[in-house]
């Protein structure tokens, strides 16, 4: 008899293991969801939104792009995993300029949440510009959101497109918020990231994704949540190839070879100055760090504009000394 409670009690808690089991892949499934997932489908038609909240410089700079719509061109590519990806280009009103601007968008956000610094770039000097839609973005493809892995073969493919406009000798600036400014680090560590590359300049990068889910999940759980993201990562392979800890911006930032201007918020809850700043220590080419106290996420442009504008005409003031210094102006 108690042989048989023995293995009735080994049955049960073998059971009651993969019930454990069963819901703690659920959950972790859900995550992966909550975090990868295409956010809204892609709309039927791209229309221009009713109404625009202009209380920031970046509403304001939404509201000008769709005053000046009629000067954007609709444009789309594919992407190396035959993901169609859309963008706007706006080629410039002085035609045999070299100059152009790439601009990507941060995370779940509007492409067009770009066109202030589109704008602002365009007062420095004459450029063709192109404003892209991330994959799991807007109108353009794709069911996941890679967090910079994808999105930056993505960029190479979307530099090739410039090219093909402007000239084999285009020079080019790369402008992202967030998810956009991590996508252009981790492009620019490949080896093949191409030269005619001027200059990036990052608002509120984040390091690593490993770092970004962690900080994410010590908000919401009251304890470490590193399991739950090497599971998530395993679901991630599965699912597209690539997981969680390869996205990692900190990890080659060495290998960077083009000019570097960071922007880190001084309240940002969402990418801490930390982070911004470990990238900083580690790129290697002429670099700067400009930090904006009481800034929040993303809001540096806004809380510091004149201070904004400055830095950004100096950096492009350098990027353009340093091609001529090197014989590619």
């Amino acid at each position: 008899m108690l042989g048989l409670y023995i293995t009735l009690l080994v049955l049960l808690v073998i059971i009651l293991g993969f019930v454990l089991y069963l819901g703690y892949m659920s959950w972790c499934t859900k995550l992966f969801r909550e975090i990868f997932l295409r956010k809204e489908p892609i709309p039927k038609v791209d229309r221009s939104p009713l109404r625009i909240d202009q209380s920031d410089v970046f509403g304001r700079g939404r509201n000008w792009f769709y005053t000046t719509r009629a000067e954007y061109i609709n444009v789309r590519i594919t992407s190396f995993d035959n993901t169609k990806l859309s963008g706007y280009f706006r080629p410039s009103a002085d035609r045999s300029t070299r100059f152009a601007v790439i601009l990507m968008h941060a995370y779940d956000e509007d492409p067009t949440q770009t066109a202030a610094y589109a704008k602002l770039m365009m007062r420095q000097f004459q450029c063709h510009v192109l404003i892209t839609h991330m994959r799991a973005h807007k109108m353009s493809g794709g069911k996941y959101c890679t967090y910079g892995l994808y999105e930056s073969v993505d960029l190479m493919r979307w530099i090739e497109f410039v090219k093909r406009q402007v000239g084999p000798d285009a020079r080019i600036f790369i402008v992202g918020r967030g998810l956009g400014a991590t996508t252009a680090l981790l492009a620019a560590q490949q080896r093949d990231f191409s030269p005619n590359v001027a200059g990036i300049i990052c608002d509120c990068p984040y390091d690593s994704l490993e770092h970004l889910l962690t900080l994410k999940g010590r908000e919401r759980y009251p304890f470490n949540p590193s399991m739950l993201i090497k599971t998530i990562d395993k679901i991630a392979i599965d699912k597209f190839k690539a997981g969680v800890f390869r996205c990692d911006a900190l990890a080659g930032a060495q290998f960077i070879k083009v000019p570097v201007l960071i922007f880190a918020a001084g309240e940002d809850t969402e990418t801490p100055i930390s982070q911004a700043r470990a990238l900083y220590d580690d790129i290697r080419t002429p670099k700067r760090l400009v930090t904006v106290d009481y800034a929040k996420h993303l809001m540096c442009y806004d809380k510091a504009p004149a201070a904004f504008e400055k830095e950004v005409r100096l950096f492009v003031e350098k990027c353009v000394v340093r091609l001529v210094s090197i014989g590619k102006m």
